[in-house]
């Protein structure tokens, strides 16, 4: 009878164990998943120079934030997650899990809710690092320098007189980031979208594109980017390039002259045109030193298979296409009628 009840006695406890250690790994389960407590959708906090994960945790749990700060410690410690954190103001979701809640501050990701960014066709380096900086992602000074001192892929050329080596590589799309993204995050997800493209590109035209080749198609398809507007001038501007090449005649866009000086004007002068850059094809024979901009797939696309014609020569019509022909008088003259001179 006794040894009835002690064995009784035995089930009644592993069942009270058990049941207990359901609800305390439930538990521990629920504060990894979220472990932030708040009656808002977003958790605003603020991390200061010199301050350590712990004293973040205590930071939060201090505001009555952390659901279990003593779980929440248990299992950064058992997990070997990053400890030094960056400064910051942050604003995070109360649903955060408590891994992804280290990594933004790990990697200085001050707002989880992806920003939409949209890089238009023909934006060089400089101009995406204005875009990037105006939507609170990064900073125009941060991104130019991950852009000097980003590892190139074996397909991007590292030559000494370019002013960026991933001038052109960097694909022009609408793209979602996180505040506070690192420049080599944002570089590698827009050179893997330029690489996806001429995959794609390689495949439909059924092309082996060598990595030489590549350059020459992606210099060539920044200056079409630049200098036609209408989509159906593309294939003719770049055979004005080409032919030009073709008889060693220079390239003359206006294009690359702008690149070399570094800003915008709306008119060139004569003494612009002088300007003494590996950019400007007014001055160097053939390509000039690299990319002038991160042209669209169009573009490449035109690049790589333009149209045939015997046009040398265009002009704008002003109102975003152009005359072409391959006559120097009949170019003059029709210069002269849009342009006045």
């Amino acid at each position: 009878m006794k040894k009835k009840y002690f064995i009784r006695a035995i089930v009644i406890i592993l069942v009270l164990v058990s049941t207990a250690v359901f609800f305390v790994n439930r538990n521990t389960k629920k504060v990894i998943n979220t472990p932030l407590v708040s009656t808002t959708e977003k958790v605003d906090f603020e991390i200061k120079a010199g301050q350590t994960l712990n004293d973040v945790i205590d930071g939060l749990d201090g505001r009555g934030l952390i659901k279990d700060k003593k779980i929440v410690m248990e299992y950064i410690g058992k997990n070997d997650l990053g400890s030094e954190v960056v400064p910051g103001k942050y604003s995070i979701s109360n649903f955060v899990s408590l891994d992804n809640l280290v990594y933004y501050m790990n990697n200085g990701i001050l707002d989880n809710e992806p920003v939409k960014v949209t890089i238009p066709e023909g934006y060089d380096v400089e101009g995406i690092a204005g875009v990037l900086e105006s939507k609170g992602i990064i900073s125009k000074s941060a991104f130019l320098k991950s852009c000097r001192e980003y590892k190139l892929p074996s397909y991007i050329k590292n030559v000494k007189n370019r002013k960026y080596a991933l001038e052109g590589y960097l694909f022009p799309d609408t793209y979602e980031f996180y505040k506070g993204s690192s420049g080599k995050v944002i570089i590698e997800d827009m050179t893997s979208r330029f690489k996806d493209i001429i995959d794609d590109i390689s495949k439909k035209t059924g092309k082996t594109i060598t990595n030489d080749e590549l350059d020459k198609y992606i210099t060539m398809a920044s200056i079409v980017e630049k200098e036609a507007m209408a989509q159906a001038e593309r294939g003719k501007v770049a055979s004005v390039f080409y032919n030009r090449l073709k008889i060693n005649m220079k390239l003359e866009s206006c294009a690359t002259v702008l690149y070399a000086l570094g800003y915008h004007k709306d008119v060139l002068t004569y003494d612009d045109l002088k300007v003494n850059s590996p950019y400007n094809t007014y001055l160097v024979a053939g390509l000039p030193a690299g990319p002038i901009a991160n042209p669209g797939r169009a573009c490449i696309e035109a690049a790589i298979a333009p149209d045939k014609t015997n046009y040398l020569y265009f002009v704008s019509k002003n109102d975003g296409t152009h005359f072409f022909t391959n006559d120097y008088n009949e170019f003059l003259k029709e210069k002269a009628v849009t342009q006045g001179f």
